[in-house]
């Protein structure tokens, strides 16, 4: 309990520094007018729009504004309205994963902080557009440390490649991921994935293969044991859906199939569920159905600070 309100402490501190530097400057100050480059505005009372924008104006009377042109013609939107104004492809800042499931799409300047299930905490940064580093760590209570769960990965971004037809781009991206189920229980993978980037819908297929040694894995949690069955070079699969729901440019519906052998079918879990978000924070919210076969609720919060 005092990690977990250390942390919040430390995160409230960081949202008031940033506000207060952020305040310093005009909001609009690094908008470029074009009739080519599609802007994101989010207004003081919540509501977001797109569109291009064609002038920066200043009004005596209102202050500094824009004029901003839409599908159903052009409206001025001032400052004063604003609470943010993002380039459309910085608006949506969670492009580099499904829910856990990573995409081929780098981390680049979108890093993060987030908690799953309130018992998970992870984080995440990008060097470059080639880079990704993930990792977390659960804080279970009433656990010892050597039982908690733990989870490193890393991607490289090979490249992206541009289309004029339905697929908009391809990324392709390889990595390895490191996880422990206590500390005892190693599992190492390494894994190559694409990402096909629709209209508003990115596509993923990840195809991994086990590396780490071993079948069975004792797993215990309190005084609770349980065995988890892995066999030595297995493949598994992982396919992620991430699409925008129409004139909402802040929900997405989310959904993952994972199956961690494929050589055993009942490997198999399914998640399925809503994303709420801006440029700062998302959270997730959905089912997961797994086929031994039990169906347990999901949720997750992220932090994009930066």
């Amino acid at each position: 309990m005092r990690i977990l309100l250390k942390n919040i402490f430390f995160i409230l501190i960081f949202i008031n520094i940033q506000q207060l530097f952020s305040n310093k400057y005009s909001i609009l100050e690094d908008i470029l007018p074009s009739k080519e480059v599609e802007y994101i505005v989010r207004l003081n009372n919540g509501d977001i729009m797109n569109g291009y924008v064609l002038e920066i104006i200043n009004d005596t009377k209102n202050g500094k504004g824009i004029k901003l042109k839409k599908d159903f013609g052009i409206i001025t939107v001032y400052e004063n309205e604003i609470k943010e104004i993002k380039l459309k492809e910085e608006f949506y800042r969670h492009r580099h994963r499904a829910y856990i499931l990573p995409t081929a799409i780098p981390i680049a300047n979108d890093h993060f902080i987030s908690n799953y299930e309130l018992l998970f905490l992870y984080a995440g940064f990008g060097i470059s557009d080639l880079i990704s580093l993930t990792f977390g760590r659960s804080f279970i209570p009433g656990i010892s440390s050597d039982q908690q769960i733990s989870v490193v990965n890393g991607k490289i971004t090979l490249f992206t490649t541009s289309f004029d037809t339905i697929a908009r781009e391809v990324t392709l991206a390889v990595g390895s991921n490191l996880a422990f189920i206590n500390n005892n229980n190693q599992f190492l993978h390494i894994y190559g994935v694409g990402t096909v980037k629709l209209s508003k819908t990115l596509l993923t297929a990840n195809l991994f293969y086990k590396l780490s040694r071993g079948n069975v894995y004792d797993v215990s949690f309190y005084n609770n044991h349980y065995n988890i069955y892995l066999s030595d070079g297995s493949f598994g699969i992982g396919l992620g859906l991430d699409t925008e729901l129409p004139n909402r440019k802040d929900l997405h519906i989310i959904g993952e199939l994972w199956n961690s052998d494929v050589a055993n079918p009942t490997n198999t879990a399914v998640l399925l569920g809503l994303r709420i978000c801006n440029s700062s924070i998302s959270s997730d919210f959905g089912l997961a159905f797994f086929t031994q076969p039990f169906i347990i609720p999901f949720f997750s919060f992220a932090w994009t600070p930066f």
